[in-house]
């Protein structure tokens, strides 16, 4: 294991400790727990993605990945009937949300070695943590591998990969202005706990589903816009931040209908087992694009699950 992996692993077991009772950020983390905020709007607008899969399997059990804050992705399943345990590689705000009622149950898990026996879930959720993992694709095959039914990640988008004449053209006018200006063109990040940025495409997702033997995947997009203090300002129609927020996100939305954007956050859906007809319509419905991909043909219909 490499020591920008080893670092990696160690600042993000620490992640949270600020955020903890008596913490420096302890008021900042208690906000997110807060309804009527526009943080708490965005983040309903992201969680709505996955309502289908909630409505179409009621009571099916979940298991949300990188879920520390309190277990708010957990807590957005139960509330709508799933059974859901949330794990994070910190337990610091985790064992807080249990003491407090807010969550049942926890566990402290590395999404790159997760404890449990395979098929131990029905679903596997995973928002916005994939890009924080030092090692992400080993956590994706874990994921698989615990889960029955589905895996779904909703993570950025990769902003390299443009689809569509106007898109090209969008970005290399914007590569040829940098260039202009003398600034640098750079597609990559690094975070503070020391791992690479990850984000993810859908040509990525299709490979993993196909080298893993799947059939089918579902995709859908969402935008988003942070500023600071939307943990804390009201969701209200006549709130300046909110309106801003709301304003940015038209404003990517229009841009991504017209093809010169590409949308912030890729949601995907890879299911190990086919879904019924009633959950592709219902997936649909939500805006998500169903792919049935090619069968393996030097495989027969037998070998493959």
């Amino acid at each position: 294991m490499s020591n920008q992996v080893t670092a990696s692993y160690r600042a993000q077991e620490q992640v949270y400790d600020a955020y903890s009772q008596g913490g420096d950020k302890a008021a900042h983390a208690a906000a997110w727990l807060q309804p009527g905020t526009i943080n708490h709007w965005r983040f309903e607008r992201i969680y709505k993605l996955v309502d289908p899969l909630l409505a179409q399997a009621p009571g099916a059990n979940w298991l949300t990945v990188g879920d520390g804050r309190y277990g708010l992705d957990a807590q957005y399943l139960i509330a709508h009937g799933a059974q859901a345990l949330p794990t994070d590689i910190s337990d610091m705000l985790l064992s807080e949300a249990k003491k407090a009622g807010l969550i049942d149950e926890y566990r402290k898990e590395n999404a790159e070695s997760l404890s449990f026996a395979d098929e131990s879930f029905d679903y596997v959720f995973c928002k916005e943590s994939y890009h924080h993992f030092p090692q992400p694709m080993k956590a994706l095959y874990e994921m698989l591998r615990v889960a029955r039914q589905a895996v779904i990640m909703i993570e950025p988008n990769d902003q390299t990969i443009v689809q569509g004449g106007v898109a090209v053209l969008s970005r290399m006018l914007k590569d040829t202005v940098k260039r202009a200006l003398g600034r640098p063109i750079d597609y990559h990040g690094f975070e503070i706990s020391g791992n690479y940025a990850y984000s993810i495409s859908r040509r990525e997702m299709e490979k993993v589903a196909l080298g893993a033997g799947m059939h089918v995947v579902a995709f859908s997009a969402i935008n988003d816009y942070y500023l600071p203090g939307v943990e804390f300002e009201p969701s209200d129609p006549g709130n300046p931040l909110f309106r801003k927020i709301a304003g940015k996100i038209r404003r990517y939305d229009s841009l991504c209908r017209l093809g010169i954007s590409q949308p912030g956050l890729l949601a995907v859906v890879l299911f190990k087992q086919a879904p019924t007809p009633g959950l592709r319509a219902s997936l649909s419905r939500q805006g998500f694009n169903l792919v049935d991909l090619p069968r393996n043909p030097y495989l027969n219909a037998d070998a493959v699950k």
